[in-house]
């Protein structure tokens, strides 16, 4: 619940400060031992500045979580576009092994952070994919449902087997995923998603 006009530039600037602030702070830290104190501190901002702009520090995760993953996706899958089947899993695929390597590498994440880096990038993927199906014209509403798990089965698929391999990394992502296509794309022909591709 943000007090300051989102539209005004120095809320904006405060904002980067504090997000950048945070974001220093979490390569250095674990997420738990960080205070808000010690954000404004390293943002060189008074303490009652935060709450004009977050309601607590996992307000600021949260956003700060979600803008990273959203500026990942949307390099691999531009607004606007429309696109299904393969291409549509390499590139999901793709923007989250980019996520996890990057986020994995700036950040100190342990148990805490992981949890909602997890919970945000398969959010952002259900939401991807169904927006995907949502162009999908005069669905019935019990196909819709099925439709809809099928969302929520791929984005968790995706972020499991992604996380899986970011642990280890032994071939290259784009080799992971020409490994694993195969098998979300056959879930995908099982319930005529990729429309006979």
């Amino acid at each position: 619940m943000s007090l300051a006009n989102p539209n005004d530039p120095r809320a904006k600037r405060t904002k980067n400060y504090i997000q950048n602030a945070f974001a220093d702070l979490l390569t250095e830290k674990d997420f738990e031992a960080i205070s808000i104190q010690d954000i404004m501190d390293r943002a060189g901002l008074n303490r009652a500045t935060f709450y004009n702009h977050y309601q607590d520090k996992y307000e600021l995760l949260e956003l700060t979580m979600k803008e990273a993953f959203t500026d990942t996706l949307s390099a691999w899958i531009p607004s606007g576009t429309v696109m299904q089947g393969p291409e549509l899993l390499r590139r999901l695929m793709m923007a989250v092994c980019e996520w996890q390597i990057e986020t994995t590498k700036r950040l100190n994440s342990r148990r805490t952070l992981s949890h909602a880096m997890e919970e945000e990038a398969k959010q952002q993927l259900y939401n991807v994919i169904v927006s995907c199906i949502a162009h999908i014209k005069d669905i019935p509403v019990h196909e819709l449902r099925k439709l809809e798990r099928l969302a929520t089965m791929i984005s968790w698929s995706i972020y499991g087997v992604v996380l899986k391999w970011s642990h280890s990394q032994e071939e290259p992502a784009e080799d992971f995923i020409e490994q694993v296509l195969p098998f979300l794309i056959t879930n995908l022909r099982t319930l005529d998603f990729m429309n006979g591709e």
